[in-house]
């Protein structure tokens, strides 16, 4: 089998190989953080005029949800605590009081006002402990924005009482053959909001974010080659940025986004290469008669993880950024590939897919590697 045909084999996998990916498992390497309790939150009904009542369920379902997805706080039922709030619909004294005795430590509360053609999301939270106010955030959008405008607020609160940023303002970038025709999509990490942003009409693997969240690097075969294009997201511009003759594929932005890596054929076997964002200073990092694959900056940008056949079967390596002091990382199983670094720095972890089985001359990628959620908010106002 040639190595076009192998790699394009280990491509089209990644999407249509879901059946076999329940053989699979994920492994994890390195430090991991110790436990933390989590923090019991409770929500307190959202005002608003009677008007406002479908949007008020929305955004007090998203915020709900948003947080219940955070993993750091615990929704506790309002059925715990005794209902008292003051004429604005907000907790009164004895409401917060009644909670920090039940075991809440925090309560959270927005009252949705109409300002003409716009909408205003004024959202609050209280410590219990405290008796006080401690967060309050007002912002205004149109009746499409609610949903956004939750979203803003469990950031906040996750900012507010973890110190880590939060996820419900990011998006996700992923590839769908809904039109028949695989092309990439963005939608909110929730699911909601999809969006095509292509329209290629032939084979589009692997979506990847910039480092700002403002581009999109993919390959495509528009042209009848499969070349690496950038996607920019605010001006919908795009670009062919690598189209040597062969596979040009995986295409990766360092942290600071001052270098891209990716793997072509254009030497024969796959190898992996930096360049700047604009094209110029191309550099060749891997020289290895086997193929290498899939580069995955570490958060610091100082080292690169990649896929290689070179010991005999799909394994993980790292090498720093320059190519140099390449060493092996995993050596159980047959079949180890789609290295993502943990996104903190200091926290040297690495996700990665196995399979414990023969690796068949090819690589076969699980479907979720195909799908990179933006590490970063892209704030919406």
């Amino acid at each position: 089998m040639s190595v076009r045909v192998r790699i394009f084999v280990l491509l089209l996998l990644g999407f249509f190989a879901a059946a076999g990916a329940s053989d699979a498992a994920d492994v994890f390497i390195g430090t991991t953080r110790s436990g933390y309790e989590k923090i019991p939150l409770m929500i307190v009904p959202f005002q608003g005029e009677g008007s406002s009542a479908e949007q008020l369920l929305l955004a007090e379902t998203i915020l709900r949800a948003d947080l219940e997805r955070s993993q750091f706080f615990t929704i506790v039922e309002r059925s715990k605590v005794a209902s008292a709030t003051g004429k604005t619909g907000a907790p009164e004294a004895a409401l917060i009081a009644d909670a920090g005795k039940a075991g809440v430590q925090v309560l959270a509360w927005a009252k949705l006002i109409p300002k003409g053609d716009d909408w205003a999301l004024e959202s609050y939270a209280y410590e219990t402990a405290k008796g006080e106010q401690v967060v309050a955030v007002r912002m205004v959008g149109d009746r499409k924005s609610v949903r956004m405008m939750a979203h803003r607020f469990a950031d906040k609160l996750v900012s507010h009482f973890t110190g880590e940023p939060g996820i419900a303002q990011t998006k996700i970038a992923y590839v769908s053959d809904v039109t028949g025709k695989k092309e990439v999509y963005l939608m909110d990490y929730d699911g909601a909001n999809e969006m095509r942003i292509t329209a290629d009409r032939n084979i589009v693997i692997s979506p990847r974010w910039s480092s700002d969240a403002g581009q999109i690097a993919y390959t495509s075969y528009r042209e009848g080659n499969p070349d690496i294009y950038f996607l920019d997201l605010g001006t919908g511009r795009r670009q062919r940025m690598v189209s040597f003759p062969g596979l040009n594929i995986s295409a990766a932005w360092s942290p600071k986004g001052d270098r891209v890596a990716f793997a072509t054929t254009k030497d024969g076997n796959a190898e992996i290469y930096t360049m700047r964002p604009d094209g110029t200073e191309l550099k060749r990092i891997t020289f290895n008669t086997a193929d290498d694959l899939s580069p995955s900056w570490s958060p610091t940008g100082r080292q690169i993880a990649f896929t290689s056949d070179r010991g005999g079967t799909p394994q993980i390596y790292v090498m720093d950024a320059d190519g140099s002091n390449a060493h092996r990382l995993t050596f159980n199983g047959n079949y180890n590939t789609s290295a993502s670094w943990s996104p903190k720095r200091g926290l040297d972890r690495l996700r990665l897919s196995e399979r414990r089985e023969m690796a068949e001359d090819l690589y076969r990628q699980r479907r979720w590697s195909t799908i990179d959620a933006a590490d970063r908010k892209r704030s919406m106002g």
